[in-house]
């Protein structure tokens, strides 16, 4: 995902799962895509990738022991788009690479 490293750090933290392999989107588009290196969002992803613009929900406590329908939908949406993100970056080529040698 976009700023997993955080996320791992938190599931680790509040649920003792640890994650071993994660990848940030960011660092990756940045790799793929080429051009200036900036923080990517997840939405700012979404929409370049797939020219879409995601819905922009802005839901409750998420640290609330029971999260909300919409909440799970939002979290199971974003887990999907992440790995969706990482499939479609990961198939393009190092264009930073080449940049580099300029």
């Amino acid at each position: 995902g976009v700023g997993i490293d955080g996320d791992a750090v938190k599931m680790f933290h509040d649920h003792n799962v640890s994650i071993k392999s994660a990848k940030d989107l960011s660092s990756l588009a940045n790799q793929k895509l080429g051009g200036v290196s900036k923080q990517w969002s997840l939405s700012s992803l979404v929409e370049t990738l797939t020219s879409k613009q995601p819905k922009k929900i802005r839901l409750g406590n998420w640290e609330s022991n029971i999260l909300s329908k919409e909440q799970l939908q939002y979290a199971a949406t974003d887990a999907f788009a992440s790995w969706y993100l990482y499939e479609v970056l990961h198939s393009f080529p190092d264009l930073s690479e080449h940049q580099n040698k300029d």
